[in-house]
């Protein structure tokens, strides 16, 4: 069965209702190191978008990351059905941030956008 624009409207109204919290989306450009390398940075693109951040799992264990042992955590993040994001992206929420890791776009009649993060300590 199919959704009439209207009825969808209506769902994607409903969905940003349950949106309570703001974050800001950054951005990645590379730049050239005086060495050859490449320097990664980060730039507030999106900002005061509504939101709604949520821990998958709270008890993930660790596991070692650059020699040093780092907590497992993910999250879930809801937003707006159209909002413009892409794995890579970081997330600011509430003064930590965290990393895209991907994005749930393969469903028809999306009434929010679903993107999995995990913190960047």
């Amino acid at each position: 069965m199919s959704l009439s624009a209207n009825e969808l409207a209506q769902l994607r109204a409903d969905a940003e209702a349950y949106l309570p919290d703001t974050c800001t989306i950054q951005t990645a450009t590379e730049s050239r190191t005086a060495i050859g390398g490449f320097t990664e940075t980060f730039a507030n693109t999106y900002t005061s978008v509504a939101c709604r951040l949520a821990p998958i799992r709270t008890d993930q264990g660790e596991r070692l990351e650059g020699h040093q042992i780092a907590a497992l955590g993910r999250w879930i993040l809801t937003l707006h059905h159209d909002q413009v994001i892409a794995e890579g992206d970081r997330v600011i929420h509430d003064s930590e941030t965290y990393e895209v890791a991907h994005i749930e776009d393969t469903h028809s009649n999306r009434t929010a956008r679903r993107v999995y993060l995990r913190r960047v300590d």
